[in-house]
This record gives structure tokens, C-alpha cells and sequence, in this order.
């Protein structure tokens, strides 16, 4: 029994004839009676006693029907899982984040994504960074987004980012009032950084030492999100990543902290990562090219939150 054979017989039982089922197929009224014919030959019974040029299915061909029904409301099926594959209205998607875009700037990126795709099921994990590196080279995530060196681009489909980093400032602070803030500013002025182990932090130390100036490091904490928060209370200033600055800007209330261009530039590298040695999903690549297109948005319009509040 194949395929062709089981639609002929469908056909024929909805239609009560051959020559409508014909019609319904686009084929001859002989073909599918050969078909009808041949399944009839391979099963080993009668499917249609034919009495005065009228088919009457035998009880034999009532149970099979049922079954042939089923086979082919579940193909159906499948062709609605293969077109909302199409679409890329299903599937799952594993994304992997370091801590601070995985507070609000990711979240926000998500829920718009599952929203115009609500069969897609989606998993967020935070991790640090050499965590989301780990898992996605084991293939544990589809996705990740993560500090980068130059190193682990590869030249694959990895693509990293340079993030242009911003000084945080308490808005009653006298530094608030310059649009552009240089280490000469900052210097002995209380900072809040992230720890000696974090690039920005490293860079930072090298632009002072270089220009003899002592950075005041009063207080450091993992992530730039609670820095913000001793920021607001005057406890110093941070020179943070735009991402945490816009991330911020979503949420809390303008008035207490500002945002200053910071001179030299100095950057945070990121990272779209992909698992190297598996396909990526059409659901994968569409989210990690939504996801490029809010961080370049992030870096290509900075006013967004050194306008904010003002």
C-alpha cells in the first residue's frame, strides 16, 4: 500500500465514484481505478462491490477508512508544522547572556520577538561571560551574547561589537554640567568601577597611569546595574558600557543620574556567539539579527541616553 493508492481510495469513499474522485485528484477516471485495483491486489480483499456502475465500500473498507482518515489528517498536520516552520512561528530558541543585558535590554528584545511568534519557546539563562563562551562552544545554547576578545572571533560567524563606554554621573554633581568627561576630571574623584579583572576597569587603570592621575576607586561591584544604584545616591561617578546606560534609562526615573561622553574613548567588546561545529536555526538567526540590529541601534544613537532627563 502506498500513498498514491490510499489517496485514490479516500478520494473514492468521499465522493461515492470514481469519476468524481478523478475529478478531485486531476487525474483520469482509469488511473484511479488501476489504483484502486492495485490496493485492492496487495491488501488481499475487496474494498467495493460494484453493482449497476455504483461502488458500495465494504465493511472492510469502512475500517480501513477510518484509519487512512487518520493518516492523512495527520499529514495535515504536518504540513502545518512544515509551513509554520516557514514562517519560523515554531521551534525553541536557547540564549545564553552575561549579566548586565540580561536585566532589561535583552528581556525587552525577547518579549517583542515571542509575542509575533507565540509558538516559539525561548530559554534566557544568565551566566557570566566565560560561561556563555563554555556552553556555547559545547552547544548548549543556540545563542550568546557575551564580553569577546579578539581572539574568539575566529573569522566564523561570531560578530563582535565595540561598545562606546559613557561616564554616570549624580545629577546635582558639578560634573554634570560638561558635556564631555576626560580622566583629568576624574581625578581623585570617587568612581564606582567593576573589578580589577574586567576590561573597562583595566583600560580605565592604564588611562590614568598614563596621564598621572590616581583613579579613586571607592567602590566596586560585579555589575554596572547596581553600580548606577550608588551613582544615584552620590557615592561616585562609573564609566559603564551604553547598553547598562540604556538598559537604565528604561526603568528608572530621570533626575538623579546623567550621562557624560567620556574621553579617550575606551570600549567594551561583545559578542553575538554561535555554537561553531551545529547549524543555527532559521529561528536563531532571525532573533540574532533583530538582536544586532538593537545593539547597533544602541551604539549609532547614544543621544537616546545622554539626552535623557534634559
Amino acid at each position: 500500500m502506498n500513498l498514491k493508492q490510499m489517496e485514490a481510495f479516500r478520494a473514492v469513499m468521499l465522493t461515492g465514484s470514481v469519476s468524481q474522485a478523478a475529478k478531485q485528484l486531476y487525474r483520469t477516471q482509469p488511473a484511479v481505478s488501476m489504483m484502486l485495483s492495485s490496493l485492492e491486489e496487495d491488501i488481499g480483499f475487496q474494498l467495493f462491490e460494484r453493482r449497476k456502475k455504483r461502488l458500495y465500500p465494504t465493511p472492510e473498507a469502512n475500517y480501513l477508512y477510518n484509519e487512512v482518515a487518520a493518516i492523512f489528517s495527520r499529514i495535515q498536520d504536518l504540513s502545518q508544522t512544515v509551513q509554520d516552520i516557514q514562517n519560523k512561528q515554531y521551534g525553541f530558541l536557547r540564549i545564553g547572556c552575561m549579566p548586565g543585558p540580561s536585566n532589561f535590554f535583552i528581556p525587552e528584545i525577547l518579549a517583542d520577538y515571542l509575542e509575533e511568534h507565540p509558538n516559539v519557546q525561548a530559554s534566557l539563562q544568565t551566566r557570566t561571560s566565560d560561561s556563555v563562551v563554555e556552553w556555547i562552544a559545547s552547544n548548549q545554547y543556540d545563542l550568546g551574547l557575551a564580553e569577546m576578545s579578539m581572539h574568539q572571533l575566529n573569522g566564523g560567524r561570531n560578530q563582535m561589537f565595540e561598545l562606546l563606554c559613557t561616564c554616570a554621573i549624580p545629577a546635582n554633581h558639578p560634573l554634570a554640567e560638561h558635556e564631555v568627561i576626560t580622566p583629568a576630571m576624574l581625578d581623585e574623584e570617587p568612581m564606582i568601577t567593576l573589578h580589577p579583572d574586567h576590561m573597562i576597569f583595566h583600560d580605565l587603570m592604564q588611562l590614568f597611569e598614563a596621564s598621572g592621575l590616581r583613579m579613586n576607586v571607592c567602590l566596586q561591584t560585579r555589575f554596572f546595574i547596581p553600580a548606577l544604584k550608588f551613582v544615584e545616591r552620590g557615592l561616585g561617578v562609573c564609566v559603564l558600557d551604553p547598553i547598562s546606560a540604556f538598559s537604565y534609562t528604561t526603568y528608572a526615573q530621570p533626575g538623579k543620574v546623567v550621562f557624560r561622553r567620556f574621553q579617550p574613548d575606551v570600549h567594551l567588546r561583545v559578542g553575538l556567539m554561535f555554537p561553531s561545529e551545529a547549524p543555527s536555526s532559521m529561528i536563531t538567526l532571525e532573533f540574532a539579527e533583530l538582536l544586532r540590529k538593537r545593539i547597533e541601534d544602541v551604539i549609532d544613537n547614544p543621544e537616546r541616553f545622554l539626552c535623557w532627563g534634559q
